[in-house]
């Protein structure tokens, strides 16, 4: 999962890898990982997009791009909910 953060997720995609029904596939992360498999990929994508902020020559819609989302605003509003701030305030935050 971790080296396909970049490209679409799905279910299905993540099933296929262990030839497994996505049902069950899900079935079986859940249990293992204590989250639905969506919410562990978004999850990554962000932690891995909190990371990348802190290189100062990357542009924001960049990093959203390259982390997997679809645009630059469909990754604020993830960003903004998971760690309270937009990607643009926690990198100034961390400039300081």
């Amino acid at each position: 999962i971790d080296e396909s953060l970049d490209q679409t997720l799905n279910l299905a995609t993540m099933a296929g890898w262990l030839n497994l029904s996505p049902y069950h596939f899900a079935r079986l992360f859940r249990a293992s990982f204590g989250l639905a498999p969506y919410q562990y990929v978004q999850e990554q994508r962000l932690l891995r997009a909190r990371r990348l902020l802190h290189q100062p020559g990357a542009k924001i819609t960049a990093i959203a791009l390259g982390c997997g989302f679809g645009d630059h605003s469909q990754f604020t509003r993830a960003f903004r909910r998971r760690f309270g701030q937009t990607p643009s305030a926690y990198r100034s935050r961390c400039r300081s």
